[in-house]
């Protein structure tokens, strides 16, 4: 999207230096395109699309600061952030979610659908587009119909009911403002439109292949409603309705609504998307899945290209510390909570290992986890494992002759490399133990600086819709197909296929097959299961190296979280806030709990 939106701009400007050229008698201001232009020409049209792309938060990669880019994985419960100064990411326990603000994950993005609601119609009305024949015209109009259905989305999985305004609001020439205060639709509204809306535009929509990366085809359109049916079925089976229906479901719509999913996530498969399997080795599969641009996995991602700070600042904040090279990274710690949830592909279950952490045995990781689901091999990084040829320190020490030896000095050789007697990467120990491999470009050698990294970021692949799709089936109760559709997603990381299927076994597995990618806390919500799971304390280790065995002494950290990690039955939703039921009271009653 980035390299063509390059190609955009420079045409705008190109067309702004002829339009200049044209009379120095022109009316029109010459420093920019007047708004009337837009609509006349498809480079035009097309740049202000690119726009709106860009405008969507399909994630948060907005600032400099590391928990910009973890909001959703410290909500989860994921990882933390390194740092202790990072103000909001300190408060992931929802203490920042009271009737005044709305915590570090909202998104009321009114101006937003404004600006798309004012492309559709004007692009809509405009009458020979130079440039745009009529198929081209509504494929536009479809994929901007896409950008809105997909922000009402994101609105209503935080807030419940929301308005759905789907007209430009104009402001009165009377002065009377009245017509601009809008009620909130309900819940069940906002999903219906949603759904409606994607139907609608599969239809005018190219397919996969037929459309350039990075925009919207049919199938990217069934994904997004399959995932909003998968919510929308989950909140009427598992949550209540409240205020009157304005939020919540009827429950005996819950099956609607999970057979709506389960069709669309089969609507995708009909776009010839498949598993990524391009490498022997299941680890590096995995981890090569979200680095190889564009494979038959992706169907649709943000795209970057790292060149002229086009790119973004995950890998410069999260390239994991071992060698002098680095200047800064290890900014996501995951806990050892997330670690113990991989199992072993002999079926053992991770969490065994915590025994053996809290035991006083020597442990070699290496060794430990060797076996591991190859997927945590891929996602998390542990004291001694590699990573771009070098070691991950986190050593807090090192025995040598019995003595423990916690300055910066050689003590040794081991593994090709001199052994300090403290990890000399001093961000990363004396934090959790382990920090973050997943979406890292390791095959590129070396950290790159801030706004240079150009791995694309995936909303929606294949393997998710599978996952969509056996929970649909699931709550249907067909067993069978649900199985099925699991265990492909076990079979291609390497995993045993399971003989037998329960809810809970289909939420651990979108724990570790999407663990990362923004899923977790937004499914432990929709499934009422956060008040349980969200306010578990989370831990870390400390490790003392040992140099005669070459193994570590592990110490296990309890409440290795900011603050008492909480979540209450009123964080299900976010507030609206008191600011905006004072510019528009028709907003109220406020969501309950705030």
């Amino acid at each position: 999207m980035v390299k063509r939106k390059l190609v955009i701009y420079s045409l705008v400007i190109f067309l702004v230096g002829i339009a200049c050229q044209d009379s120095v008698l022109n009316n029109k201001p010459l420093d920019k395109i007047s708004e009337s232009d837009v609509f006349t020409s498809a480079p035009l049209s097309d740049a202000a699309l690119t726009k709106l792309y860009d405008d969507t938060r399909f994630k948060y990669f907005g600032g400099t600061w590391a928990y910009e880019y973890i909001k959703e994985m410290l909500l989860g419960g994921e990882l933390r952030d390194r740092g202790n100064w990072y103000g909001e990411a300190n408060w992931v326990d929802h203490q920042l979610m009271d009737d005044t603000r709305e915590g570090i994950v909202g998104m009321w993005q009114y101006n937003h659908i404004r600006n798309l609601n004012e492309f559709i119609e004007k692009l809509s009305n405009a009458n020979n587009v130079q440039g745009m024949d009529e198929d081209v015209k509504n494929h536009r109009l479809a994929e901007a119909r896409f950008l809105r259905a997909f922000t009402y989305f994101e609105m209503v999985k935080r807030y419940g009911g929301v308005p759905l305004i789907t007209e430009t609001q104009r402001i009165p020439a009377d002065g009377d403002y009245s017509d601009l205060m809008v009620e909130r639709n309900s819940e069940k509204e906002v999903y219906d439109f949603v759904y409606d809306e994607l139907v609608d535009i599969a239809g005018v929509l190219g397919g996969n292949g037929e459309v350039e990366v990075g925009r919207a085809n049919k199938y990217v359109a069934w994904a997004l409603a399959s995932k909003a049916m998968l919510y929308a079925g989950s909140i009427a089976k598992y949550g209540e309705e409240q205020l009157n229906g304005l939020l919540g479901f009827p429950a005996s719509e819950a099956n609607d609504y999970y057979q709506k999913a389960y069709d669309a996530a089969k609507k995708v498969q009909e776009g010839g998307y498949a598993l990524y399997n391009a490498e022997s080795d299941k680890a590096t599969n995995y981890q090569m899945l979200f680095l190889d641009e564009d494979n038959e996995e992706i169907i649709f991602s943000v795209k970057y290209n790292g060149l002229g700070n086009k790119g973004h600042g995950f890998s410069a904040l999260f390239w994991p510390g071992g060698d002098s090279r680095v200047t800064w990274g290890a900014e996501g710690m995951v806990f050892l909570d997330v670690a113990l949830m991989y199992d072993y592909t002999d079926g053992r279950k991770g969490t065994e290992d915590r025994a053996v952490l809290e035991s006083n045995q020597l442990v070699d990781f290496n060794e430990l986890w060797a076996d591991k689901d190859p997927r945590f091999h891929a996602s998390v990084l542990y004291p001694g494992a590699k990573f771009a040829g070098y070691p991950t320190y986190a050593h807090d020490g090192t025995y040598v002759n019995g003595e423990l030896v916690t300055e910066q000095q050689v003590v040794g050789e081991y593994d090709g490399f001199d052994w300090l007697g403290i990890s000399p990467w001093t961000r990363f120990h004396n934090r959790t133990g382990f920090t973050i491999k997943k979406f890292l470009n390791e095959p590129r050698g070396t950290q790159v600086t801030f706004g240079e990294s150009e791995v694309d970021w995936i909303i929606f692949r294949y393997g998710e819709v599978l996952l969509n799709l056996a929970e649909a089936a699931y709550e249907l109760g067909n067993t069978g197909e649900a199985l099925d559709a699991i265990n492909q997603v076990r079979s291609r990381a390497g995993m045993p296929n399971l003989n037998s299927l329960t809810l809970d076994d289909i939420i651990h597995e979108r724990d570790v097959e999407l663990m990362f990618e923004g899923h977790k806390y937004w499914d432990y919500r929709r499934w009422r299961i956060a008040e349980e799971r969200l306010s578990e304390s989370r831990s870390g280790v400390k490790v003392l190296f040992d140099w005669e065995t070459k193994k570590y002494e592990v110490n296990v950290l309890d409440s290795q979280d900011r603050r008492e990690r909480y979540f209450g039955p009123e964080h299900y939703y976010m507030p609206i806030t008191v600011d905006r039921l004072s510019n528009n009271p028709n907003l109220a009653p406020e969501n309950p709990g705030y």
